[in-house]
């Protein structure tokens, strides 16, 4: 595959600059009066900023710069600051193509993300990676990527995959223009075993002068101490007070998470508020986040405001929102500020605290006021490799999700326990009765079946089989082609024949979401970009959803993000115990263990 070039939007020549902040060219905009969030001396002071084509040339006092073909904008109400940086987020998640994801996540003044293509990557290989790379980066929203370091995501021991990069790869993936660096290091204990096709990802990131980030869900002490040694830089899975001053100790960059999932910002801030620590090894992320909560919410514009709410200084948020994270991906130097050289993405705010997003600039040019966008970005169109990723080698049975055993009366299980607002999920031991060889769900006591199914044609199919309880429903399935970061199809529910149902109806519509009941589809959600991405604008994605979380309501389910929990429990890197095509995962043993436990 060729190497690939995306252009940087930088279409003014740096000489041009000098000119313009010396006066011996004139700027085509001049912001006057407005009061500068300086993240970098951490400050609030008053100042005109000079701009020419999409950077700044001036910060400072701009009569000089002005001509008579000058645009200017002078409203000393606003504050104005950089454009906001999620720093490691899987924008598959919000169901949307990178296009839609960009019209949704804009207005509200998020202008860069750090893309870690781990889902795409593991469903359509580098050239997906590729395509949606430059997807985005035909929108006015700046993409960049991490090298997915996991593809696959776990050991081929305990899950079937559909792509497996070799460290060529990642060599290749390294060079695009785009990427900053190798992404999540989630088989950590690849890391500390020295595994050396492992070593060998980190040596020649490092080595390119890119970041390498971390996912290391609960380490601590020797091991984390081990993991950071081995060159890892970051990690976004802290979830107590304890693990973020840990991290921050040790040198990793501490990027806070709030996603639909994981809402983890409220303790980690208090590094900041109850600790004191320094704030600059500190930035935002919201790694997974589906787009109703983002349109009701907002992407990393919610985790400033949240934070300010909880106590950070206002000028320090916005510092952790822009130039920490800018600084960590190694852009500084063209976005994350505002000074000169720097490409011009502002943002307007006429309350700083409550940090709401009057207009905003990109590239020097307004693209958005009051919410809504002001400029055109066209729809993408996919080719069929793209749109048929689902591929069953055969129809699938009530048959299938038996669960046998040779007890008479009673069985102890391993059951998967999840948590609203948690991705981990914990594993607890529970007796259920057999019935003519058989362990059926038992829905009275919250535990449904799980199940998941190898969807890439590679198996019979390969399908594991297990329980779960925290779903809180007694009738109907949930089933989804979203199960990070394999993605086969995985579904929970207490019938047979309605779990069949579903997954051969994900099938048909090439991935999405499925509710199923007494043998009727109450709702679906067709995902067929890569299985896990709709074509759809990102508004009819909204309307969608709704019917669906209505569906499971109408079900009994009350999980407020109920197919992020469902797709988390079929996470082979995630603790504690998950589903996997191959059976149950005990995750921190790298294992596959048996359903049953003896008595």
């Amino acid at each position: 595959m060729e190497k690939m070039k995306i252009r940087l939007r930088t279409g003014i020549q740096r000489k041009d600059l000098v000119s313009v902040a010396l006066g011996e060219e004139k700027a085509d905009l001049v912001i006057k009066n407005g009061k500068i969030i300086n993240v970098l001396s951490r400050e609030i002071h008053k100042s005109d900023v000079a701009i020419k084509g999409e950077r700044i040339a001036l910060v400072g006092a701009a009569e000089h710069t002005i001509g008579e073909n000058t645009k200017i904008i002078d409203d000393e109400n606003f504050f104005i600051a950089p454009g906001l940086i999620d720093a490691h987020i899987h924008i598959e998640a919000s169901m949307l193509s990178p296009t839609q994801f960009a019209r949704a996540v804009l207005p509200r003044g998020n202008t860069t993300v750090l893309w870690e293509p781990l889902w795409t990557a593991n469903v359509l290989g580098t050239r997906g990676v590729k395509f949606f790379l430059e997807e985005g980066n035909r929108t006015p929203l700046k993409f960049f990527a991490t090298v997915s370091s996991s593809a696959p995501p776990a050991s081929t021991h305990l899950i079937t995959p559909a792509e497996e990069f070799e460290v060529d790869d990642i060599k290749e993936m390294l060079g695009w223009e785009k990427t900053v660096g190798l992404g999540e290091v989630g088989d950590f204990d690849k890391v500390l075993t020295g595994d050396l096709a492992t070593h060998e990802k980190i040596r020649v990131a490092i080595d390119e002068g890119k970041t390498v980030d971390g996912s290391a869900p609960e380490m601590k002490g020797k091991e984390l101490n081990a993991y950071v040694a081995a060159g890892i830089q970051s990690d976004h899975e802290a979830v107590t007070l304890d693990e973020a001053i840990e991290r921050v100790r040790l040198g990793t960059r501490l990027v806070i998470r709030e996603g639909s999932g994981m809402r983890n910002l409220s303790e980690l801030v208090k590094v900041i508020t109850e600790r004191g620590l320094d704030p600059r090894h500190c930035c935002f992320c919201v790694d997974d986040k589906d787009i109703r909560e983002i349109v009701d919410e907002g992407l990393i514009d919610y985790m400033v405001r949240h934070a300010i709410e909880a106590g950070v200084d206002p000028i320090v948020a916005v510092q952790m929102a822009t130039l920490n994270a800018a600084e960590y991906m190694g852009i500084y130097q063209d976005v994350g500020s505002i000074a000169p050289g720097r490409i011009a993405d502002i943002l307007f705010i006429n309350d700083l605290e409550k940090f709401f997003v009057q207009k905003v600039m990109v590239d020097g040019e307004i693209i958005a006021e009051d919410g809504k966008l002001v400029v055109e970005i066209p729809p993408s169109t996919y080719p069929g490799w793209i749109l048929k990723t689902v591929n069953m080698k055969r129809t699938i049975t009530p048959e299938d999700f038996i669960i046998k055993t040779d007890k008479k009366d009673k069985a102890r299980v391993r059951v998967i326990k999840v948590f609203a607002d948690q991705i981990i999920s914990d594993q607890e031991v529970e007796t259920l009765p057999v019935k003519n060889g058989r362990i059926p769900s038992d829905p009275a006591k919250d535990i449904l079946k799980i199940v998941m199914v190898e969807r890439y044609g590679k198996t019979k199919p390969n399908i594991g089989k297990g329980f779960v309880k925290g779903f809180g429903f007694k009738e109907g399935v949930i089933a989804t082609s979203i199960a990070p970061d394999v993605h086969h199809l995985i579904a929970v529910g207490s019938d047979d024949t309605d779990i069949s149902k579903a997954i051969n109806r994900l099938v048909e519509i090439q991935g999405g979401i499925v509710i199923c009941k007494n043998g009727e589809i109450l709702g679906e959600l067709p995902l067929p970009v890569g299985g896990i991405v709709s074509q759809d604008p990102y508004e009819k994605v909204v309307a969608d959803l709704e019917k669906i979380h209505y569906a499971t309501r109408k079900i009994g389910c009350k999980l407020p993000s109920p197919f992020m929990t469902l797709a988390f429990a079929g996470c082979p890197t995630l603790t504690k115990l998950k589903i996997s095509d191959k059976g149950l995962i005990d995750t921190l043993g790298r294992k596959i263990v048996p359903l049953e436990v003896s008595f």
